[in-house]
């Protein structure tokens, strides 16, 4: 008597295979509709995804659960909406690298290093540090800031960075609040890491819509920078480095902030189709 199990209807471990496969790949499908519907809302609530990539509300809060415990998603109980975390960037970092951000973004920075003889960031915030997306240095290496060892991809602690500072302004009403819960390192003898002082610079520098630092990540170096929101809600810090020696503060707001605030223009344009 032959055996007939699975001749009859009930799928054998092929076809369970099968089946299992199309739903992970659905999953996959869903998950990264969910995703690409951030270009269009950058801060989208549950209901306004739901509608966009056509799931129930209960099934498009089950994908969103499981993409921010992965760090690609937040959501801000105050305003009840998501936003898109850096950690997407790692997913798109060889597509930025050869096609978008820096190609983009690149020859406008590149002529602000150069026309500066400095360095050049551009950076988001991930929580308590900034993560550089961009970065051009000036070709002549008039101040050697390359020996900083800063890289594409690195991350900073943002209290210690003129780009932190101004995207934490720009993006946290309650600075206070926010500087009492950062984890503040002192990476030279005089980073600032007394919380009342931090919180003091972070909301003047926000007043005043630039940020000048000095030894504060290493001794003899200093960044200004200015933030940059796109059209789509996107916030960036654009910064230049310097070299304390050669740069008083306000040299640097006189020769530099002018530059900087005109590449934050062309950048602003360009980045907003990207």
């Amino acid at each position: 008597m032959s055996d007939a199990s699975g001749a009859l209807g009930a799928p054998g471990a092929d076809a369970r295979g099968a089946i299992n496969l199309v739903k992970s790949n659905r999953s996959l499908s869903r998950g990264l509709r969910i995703l690409r519907a951030f270009n269009d809302v950058p801060q989208p609530t549950l209901t306004e995804l739901a509608t966009r990539v056509d799931l129930t509300k209960a099934t498009c809060l089950r994908f969103l659960q499981t993409l921010q415990e992965e760090g690609y998603l937040e959501f801000d109980e105050a305003l009840k909406r998501y936003r898109l975390r850096p950690l997407v960037l790692e997913l798109g970092y060889a597509a930025l690298t050869s096609m978008s951000l820096p190609v983009v973004a690149g020859p406008v920075m590149q002529s602000l290093a150069d026309r500066t003889g400095g360095a050049v960031n551009l950076a988001v915030l991930d929580g308590d540090e900034v993560v550089i997306v961009g970065r051009n240095v000036a070709h002549a290496e008039k101040h050697r800031l390359v020996m900083m060892n800063l890289h594409v991809g690195m991350r900073l602690p943002a209290h210690c960075t003129a780009g932190g500072r101004v995207l934490i302004g720009a993006t946290h009403p309650d600075v206070r609040a926010f500087v009492a819960a950062m984890r503040l390192e002192k990476l030279s003898p005089r980073t600032l890491v007394n919380r009342p002082r931090l919180a003091k610079a972070i909301a003047e520098a926000a007043e005043r819509g630039h940020e000048i630092v000095e030894d504060q990540l290493s001794l003899g170096y200093g960044a200004i920078g200015i933030p940059l929101t796109t059209p789509r809600g996107q916030k960036f810090a654009l910064t230049v480095s310097f070299t304390t020696a050669e740069y008083s503060r306000a040299k640097v707001v006189r020769d530099f902030l002018p530059m900087l605030r005109e590449t934050a223009d062309q950048l602003g344009r360009l980045l907003a189709v990207q």
